[in-house]
């Protein structure tokens, strides 16, 4: 998702953004937020929790409320997964975007790494994304 609002419902029981799903580290999937805003109201939200035991979801650019939890991101209760999650930020800012905080299986990532989740090339972009209309 490029230039989206994710408006989160925290304290409404748990509240995650995505969850995503892979049982292989060879399967290409994941979810990328680019230059998002994630809002909300309440505190506590989730940017991500380990549904399975190798999802991966990233946020590039993002701007997150104070609706984010410090943590950030979520085991799901399964210490196991920890080493096996890609759970990762990259210049995440605002009140919900401190790095300091996180919790211990995430990453940020390097200039080098963000650029293959920024591309069109992680989402195929280039099969299914419409070129900007010529005006």
């Amino acid at each position: 998702m490029q230039n989206t609002e994710l408006y989160a419902k925290a304290d409404e029981g748990m509240t995650v953004i995505a969850a995503h799903a892979r049982s292989s580290q060879a399967e290409d999937t994941g979810f990328s937020f680019v230059h998002c805003k994630v809002t909300g109201k309440g505190s506590g939200a989730m940017l991500g929790r380990a549904w399975t035991e190798m999802p991966k979801v990233v946020f590039a650019y993002t701007t997150m409320s104070e609706v984010v939890d410090p943590a950030g991101w979520s085991n799901n209760n399964h210490p196991d997964r920890d080493a096996k999650v890609y759970f990762a930020e990259y210049k995440s800012s605002g009140a919900g975007g401190g790095a300091p905080t996180r919790a211990p299986f995430t990453k940020q990532l390097s200039d080098e790494e963000v650029k293959i989740f920024i591309s069109l090339g992680f989402i195929e972009g280039s099969t299914w994304v419409l070129p900007p209309p010529k005006v």
